[in-house]
């Protein structure tokens, strides 16, 4: 990590490399070779395009897996911490993984495994779940992050996927993911593909069967087979999927990353085209190849062709609404931070001020090719790109280039913080979101006008809300004064009624930029789009449409759930569901210090929760009604320890309104105005999202919540 600039453009270039990766085979995904070349012949872009590509499994994994790391800084890595980090980020029976059944999709064995106490790494063994179970490919394609956080350290980064693996795989499950890993650290210092090949057979097990295939591979590549065609050839009928049971094995597909990484010559385009022309589990395959040739080439190394379609954005289907909008600078800079600590690394005067800032809230454009997932609307041809040598801080920020416009027209540039169903070509892996900006938040952007040197022009910050679909337009920003210097536009979100914060946007409007009858270019600079988070909204549920994806996948406007049956009726959001705790969430994973007010009516049932400060389903606070006559603060960390229990009689059909302030570690509950509790806890938990949610079979009604930022006093 000696330089800076190129570690910047090798990180971000993995985690691009990854996700173009990744959409590359994900409707190619279990076709053989010869449907592939039926179709498309020879593969040399994007077999099939997104509007907007949905979330997938292939990129859950690394970008939630890794933050074991920094929510366990503390403490060595090991199989217990990453169990932890899977049940904390995972949903229970949707979104994330393939939920195919017990015995049949590894992870959804595993996660049953360490619900009912199995714990890890037996959750994922070959003597737990027997072989077929245990070798999938899983191990392999979510290890990626492993290398991405361990520059040039294959060691390490081996023995943080094999902790990881242990979690959900055995046997050969656990060798693929630690082989993955130890490639793509190597990438880093990298000069031939057999280097990064070398790295990967350095840290496994030589007699392993694993080890055979590759070494087998890629002998059989270098000296037999004139082409990856006839390489390819050799592959199905020796490692085929006939050769293994169950329903995804490593080794079949472990096998065409090898063929695909010798014949594709590090060549970024020519390496991932070759994975997916090959068939098979085409979106693993492709994916860990883009994020070994995207460490190994840099993001400044991959083709312009393959960036549009991903534009920075990264959608995700965890547990929290808010973690499911994200962008690839994102991921690099939380990777970046880690790798920083892991390593005891100082940070540069750029990562300095990253680092600073709260997860999501600042986008820059340090990294080659990023946009932070800004997107345009227009009539007319305006262009984005990431360039250097311009910029507020650092070197590098968005050009956006407006080609002929004329006098009165506009454009806007914005950022989308909520996504609907219809923004997706499908509901892959199910994602739900919650907005990452909330009335009350300031949004800033700096802003450089370089061409024409005279124009008029106006900036009207806008807000675009999902529930009505109206657009609230903002006090003007006239630049004209100030064409060639950066300029600070900043503006705070307004108080919507029961409102949800869809997009946040620059309208530009384009006055006396060119003669009458003619059009002329218009050039703008973009940098550290940022926002603080002060969140003072209320939300009355019975307002909720509910986000139709298909006729399993639906769920009320901007919550997330755990699990359970969570509905709006009868104008409230009503949950009920099993023993196990049945949750919905919202907010920001940011939020710190907050008076969170909750209408709740127990309508059935012993157990009824409002949750604060949620970082995940197994962290976080619960106020709750139980037994009818209890009233009970809790603190989660897997299980739930009793912060404080008083006396309260409670009746179901009785509607009370629960008050929960939380300052630092103090924390006051009051229900109907009444103080009923008043605890500082010495450990607090200083940030989280904010839920709703009951147990063992009960059912609750929620009819509004309403959250304002306190500050420390």
């Amino acid at each position: 990590m000696n330089d800076m600039k190129e570690y910047r453009d090798r990180v971000y270039g993995g985690f691009l490399g990854k996700v173009i990766g990744v959409i590359h085979g994900a409707n190619t995904e279990g076709w053989t070779r010869e449907k592939i070349h039926k179709a498309f012949g020879e593969i040399t872009e994007y077999p099939f395009r997104f509007q907007n590509f949905c979330s997938d499994d292939d990129i859950n994994g690394p970008i939630f897996y890794m933050r074991a790391l920094r929510d366990f800084q503390d403490r060595p890595a090991t199989p217990e911490t990453m169990a932890h980090t899977l049940l904390n980020y995972v949903a229970d029976g949707h979104g994330f993984f393939w939920w195919g059944g017990y015995g049949i999709s590894t992870e959804h064995t595993a996660y049953e495994n360490l619900m009912n106490g199995i714990k890890a790494p037996e959750s994922g063994s070959v003597e737990q779940n027997g072989r077929t179970v245990a070798e999938q490919i899983g191990g392999q394609i979510f290890s990626d992050c492993w290398g991405l956080l361990c520059p040039r350290d294959p060691e390490q980064a081996a023995f943080l996927a094999e902790k990881m693996s242990s979690v959900t795989h055995g046997g050969d499950g656990i060798l693929g993911g630690k082989f993955i890993a130890a490639c793509i650290a190597a990438a880093y210092g990298a000069r031939s593909v057999d280097e990064i090949l070398d790295a990967g057979l350095g840290v496994i097990d030589a007699d392993s069967d694993y080890a055979r295939m590759v070494r087998d591979v890629r002998h059989h590549c270098r000296g037999e087979s004139g082409t990856w065609e006839e390489a390819f050839s050799y592959i199905e009928q020796k490692y085929g999927y006939q050769h293994y049971e169950g329903v995804c094995h490593i080794i079949p597909n472990a096998a065409v990353i090898v063929l695909s990484l010798i014949y594709g010559e590090g060549d970024f385009s020519k390496t991932i085209n070759i994975g997916n022309m090959c068939g098979w589990d085409t979106d693993c395959n492709v994916g860990n190849l883009g994020a070994i040739l995207g460490v190994f080439v840099g993001s400044s190394g991959i083709e312009q062709k393959w960036l549009g379609q991903v534009n920075d954005f990264i959608c995700a289907s965890g547990v929290l609404g808010s973690l499911n909008i994200q962008t690839v600078s994102q991921v690099a800079d939380l990777a970046a931070e880690i790798t920083h600590t892991l390593y005891g690394v100082e940070p540069d005067e750029i990562y300095q001020k990253v680092f600073c800032q709260k997860e999501g809230n600042y986008l820059h454009f340090e990294y080659p090719n990023s946009t932070g997932a800004i997107r345009v609307r227009s009539n007319f041809d305006v262009r984005v790109s990431n360039v250097e040598g311009k910029a507020h801080f650092g070197s590098r920020s968005l050009k956006v280039a407006a080609l002929q416009v004329e006098n009165g027209e506009c454009f806007q540039l914005y950022r989308k913080t909520y996504y609907l169903p219809s923004d997706f070509d499908d509901s892959r892996y199910d994602p739900d979101f919650s907005p990452v900006v909330y009335s009350g938040d300031r949004v800033s952007v700096w802003l450089l006008i370089e061409e024409p040197s005279d124009a008029r022009i106006q900036i009207l910050p806008y807000i675009k809300e999902r529930i009505s679909g109206g657009i609230l337009r903002l006090e003007k920003f006239e630049v004209s004064a100030r064409v060639g210097e950066w300029q600070k536009i900043s503006f705070e979100v307004p108080a919507l009624d029961h409102g949800i914060v869809e997009e946040t946007g620059l309208e530009f409007g384009c006055r006396e930029v060119a003669p009458r009858e003619t059009g002329n270019t218009v050039i703008c600079y973009l940098d550290e789009w940022t926002v603080e988070q002060h969140p003072h909204t209320r939300m009355e549920f019975r307002v909720l449409p509910v986000e139709k994806w298909n006729a399993v996948h639906q769920l009320p406007a901007h919550l997330t759930y755990v699990r359970g049956i969570v509905e709006t009726q009868e104008g409230y959001l009503k949950i009920s569901g099993s023993s196990r705790p049945c949750e919905a969430y919202t907010g920001s994973v940011n939020w710190e210090d907050y008076v969170l007010s909750v209408g709740i009516k127990p309508e059935r049932g012993v157990y009824h929760s409002v949750l604060f400060r949620v970082q995940g389903a197994m962290r976080g606070y619960l106020v709750s009604l139980e037994g009818g006559q209890r009233l009970v603060l809790k603190k989660r960390f897997e299980e739930e320890s009793v912060l404080c229990d008083v006396p309260f009689a409670w009746n179901l059909q009785q509607e009370y309104e629960i008050k929960i302030c939380a300052i630092g570690g103090r924390i006051t509950v009051s229900v109907d105005g009444e103080l009923l509790m008043e605890v500082v806890d010495e450990e607090p938990y200083g940030n989280g999202c904010i839920g709703f949610g009951n147990r063992e079979g009960s059912r609750t009604a929620f009819r509004y919540y309403e959250i304002n930022e306190e500050e420390h006093g």
